[in-house]
């Protein structure tokens, strides 16, 4: 874990904590329904943790799910995220999830629309 702090106009990051992979059982998104950037790190002590943003925090988590497959192949079990933002083989994933996300919005909100102009017979 590292300190973001600036003295004067230099900004300064300062390592605090360091974990293992190997030692990491559980990462819990707390809130897969909603957009908030707070998750739980489950080693020997549960950390609560927040991330920049939402989506900084699902690339935390699709990071260090990478890197426990592609390392320790063990089963890491990450809780309370949305799966269709966790997995590669998603379409909504992409180096541009932004406006991939814009899309999927813009996809359901024409599907209200749609929905709504029908008339009730």
């Amino acid at each position: 874990m590292v300190k973001h702090f600036r003295v004067d106009r230099e900004e300064k990051y300062e390592v605090v904590e360091k974990w293992f992979l190997k030692d990491l059982e559980m990462i819990d998104g707390k809130e897969a329904d909603t957009d908030n950037p707070y998750f739980d790190m489950h080693f020997h002590k549960v950390y609560s943790l927040e991330a920049y943003s939402c989506a900084s925090k699902y690339t935390f988590a699709r990071t260090l799910n990478k890197l426990n497959k592609m390392y320790l192949k063990k089963d890491l079990k990450i809780v309370n995220f949305d799966d269709t933002y966790l997995n590669d083989d998603s379409i909504w994933s992409s180096n541009n999830r932004d406006c991939l996300v814009l899309m999927r919005i813009c996809f359901y909100a024409s599907n209200l629309l749609c929905l709504s102009l029908c008339p009730l017979s």
